[in-house]
């Protein structure tokens, strides 16, 4: 049996991520997972020595990393070429189908293939627009299509954005150009000062997901530095578009694609109340959710739940348009009617970066054994949990981003509703205003 250690940078991979989870360098649930002993995992730490492969493994496994991504360079499989990344870095979908974005993965591949356009593209537009799922078609495509060589893939998502500017709380963990370096050298298991050659001598996709939480100044003045002929991809909900970035914004759906999603899913999901919507209210729905995925997703999941549809259109034309507040209106409502143990798993997972293994929601996230199915499943139909598989085949549990930093503003708990939600309430509802006047 082979043994291995851990690099420098490797532990400050391991040291976030465990920090993540809130756990101890030696937590005894660490160990368990790991199946490893207290002592092993102090071997890990102190890198004095190797420890044997299977251990090694197993300790990055249970906070969802690869091994290779901490193991000293010296440890590492030879059989492969050097420069040849892993191409499990690209995320799989979040969503059963994708639609209406095959005109705008087109746009974005001729751009990334004309000599003549920016190396940089910046793919933005506001939360639940669908960026993340676009950017990995056009991986994929890139990859059928013999495009690029590969596609280097580093997600920023360790920081919170808060209006437009990433919290000052979270500034030790903002993923910096130093950083975003060593993500690159990984994938291409060379060392950071030697991805500027690799980038040269072939022609890679790197993708930024994400770059809002990101020093993404910092960031796009290494990158510029090292491109040509790569090209890089930016996800953002912010309009990045320095001079040397082009600018590609993300809109909704379009109307049909907008019928075509709500279609599947009521026919995916038994919904009589949508399979039986009307163009009317159909085309209520298009323009109130600006069209947006994860808003016609939480429709999904309300008109599941409450079985008849008007009750959600008359909260779409409460938000008047504006997604987020209609994103809001939704999650409190799952909030409310979610069980304990459905509660406290969004609670747990809100605090995790990377997926998590349902064992590790057991053991750590206040959720008997018994009662993690059936909340689970609970989650899933307000779709507001997603299953995807992490670099090792497994299948982990993660949250969407927008529904993650709701969670960890403790949006769900500290939900009161301002003077005009109640206004609003009372119209609908009671057919009253709050001076006690019949509408």
């Amino acid at each position: 049996m082979s043994s291995v250690k851990a690099s420098t940078e490797g532990l400050e991979i391991v040291d976030r991520a465990r920090k993540m989870r809130k756990w101890d360098k030696y937590a005894s649930i660490w160990c368990e997972q790991a199946q490893v002993s207290q002592t092993t995992l102090k071997r890990f730490w102190q890198r004095q020595t190797p420890i044997r492969r299977d251990n090694f493994e197993a300790i990055c496994q249970a906070i969802a990393l690869d091994w290779q991504d901490v193991a000293a360079p010296e440890y590492l499989p030879t059989s492969e070429p050097k420069n040849l990344p892993k191409l499990n870095y690209i995320p799989d979908k979040r969503c059963r189908k994708v639609w209406g974005r095959d005109l705008l993965i087109q746009e974005v591949l001729n751009a990334l293939t004309d000599p003549q356009e920016l190396s940089i593209l910046s793919l933005s537009g506001p939360g639940g627009y669908g960026k993340t799922e676009a950017a990995r078609q056009i991986a994929r495509a890139t990859l059928k299509r013999h495009l690029f060589a590969n596609v280097l893939w580093v997600t920023a998502r360790q920081t919170e954005l808060v209006g437009d500017r990433i919290s000052a709380e979270t500034d030790s963990d903002i993923l910096d150009s130093r950083q975003f370096l060593h993500q690159l050298a990984i994938q291409l298991n060379c060392s950071s000062d030697r991805v500027r050659q690799h980038l040269r001598e072939e022609k890679y996709l790197i993708i930024l997901d994400n770059a809002e939480t990101a020093d993404v100044d910092s960031i796009l003045a290494k990158l510029t530095k090292i491109l040509n002929p790569s090209r890089a991809l930016l996800t953002s909900r912010l309009q990045t578009n320095p001079p040397y970035v082009k600018l590609l914004p993300i809109q909704g759906l379009e109307e049909h694609w907008c019928c075509e999603l709500l279609r599947d899913e009521a026919n995916y999901q038994n919904i009589p109340a949508l399979l039986e919507a009307d163009r009317e209210q159909l085309h209520t729905i298009y323009e109130l959710s600006c069209g947006a995925p994860l808003a016609l997703h939480f429709i999904v999941g309300r008109v599941l739940h409450d079985r008849t549809l008007d009750p959600v259109l008359e909260e779409l034309k409460q938000a008047k348009g504006r997604v987020e507040t209609f994103y809001k209106f939704c999650l409190n409502t799952a909030w409310q009617q979610i069980n304990p143990s459905a509660r406290n798993i969004l609670r747990y997972m809100g605090q995790m970066d990377a997926g998590i293994l349902g064992e590790e929601i057991s053991q750590v996230g206040k959720v008997e054994e018994t009662n993690l199915p059936s909340a689970l499943t609970e989650l899933r139909r307000w779709y507001l949990l997603e299953n995807q598989k992490d670099c090792l085949g497994n299948w982990r549990y993660s949250l969407h981003p927008w529904v993650r930093n709701s969670i960890r503003s403790n949006l769900v708990d500290r939900w009161q509703p301002s003077l005009e939600d109640i206004e609003n309430i009372a119209k609908y509802k009671f057919n009253i205003d709050l001076d006690g006047d019949i509408i």
